[in-house]
């Protein structure tokens, strides 16, 4: 047998042992319902074990005005040909933060570690833009307020419904309406969690 003949049977063999696994997300994202978002190939299931995939947000909730959001899930279970996945954070795509940046005129970003109701540490980075130029006393004290803003909701809400409000905006426009009266504001947004501790399943 040539050599190009046992190389070719290597890699027929080596392929023939993988198999399609489907991803599904955590199902806090549509109120208890797991959805398939990716598939991935492997020999040995136990190898997708804290593999992480980045998901449009309007891929879960078919709004795709939200596909800007980007969602990071991780490989925590796999059961046959389904593997399982836990929130680990999200992140708004660059080309979106930097429109929102030329929009704007003074921004103001607050970055915060907070604790749910359920005991889970999040990373919190959240970032206003006022109307106008604004002075350094204005912009302090909105800083102030989102992170009082945040810390309370995160301590009010489980885990799961943080992570909704959060990537679904809801935060930020609590946010928003609580602090427009301080100075003017175009808008808010959270733009990056992440968790720093594994949720257990």
């Amino acid at each position: 047998m040539s050599h190009r003949s046992r190389s070719s049977r290597r890699m027929v063999d080596k392929w023939s042992a993988k198999q399609l696994f489907q991803i599904y997300s955590p199902p806090g994202f549509l109120e208890g319902e797991e959805i398939v978002v990716g598939e991935t190939i492997a020999d040995d299931p136990n190898k997708l074990i804290g593999r992480v995939i980045e998901v449009s947000l309007a891929d879960i909730n078919q709004d795709y005005s939200k596909m800007h959001v980007k969602l990071q899930f991780q490989i925590v279970e796999v059961v046959g040909n389904t593997a399982r996945t836990r929130f680990k954070g999200h992140s708004f795509a660059r080309d979106y933060l930097r429109f929102l940046v030329r929009r704007r005129r003074t921004r103001i970003d607050s970055i915060s570690t907070v604790k749910t109701k359920d005991n889970i540490p999040f990373r919190i980075t959240a970032t206003g833009f006022t109307a106008n130029r604004s002075k350094t006393s204005k912009k302090d004290a909105i800083r102030r307020k989102m992170l009082e803003i945040i810390s309370d909701r995160a301590g009010e809400l489980n885990s799961e419904d943080f992570i909704r409000e959060v990537t679904g905006g809801k935060l930020s426009s609590l946010i928003y309406f609580q602090c427009k009266s301080i100075y003017p504001l175009k808008g808010v947004e959270v733009q990056k969690t992440k968790i720093l501790k594994p949720i257990s399943r």
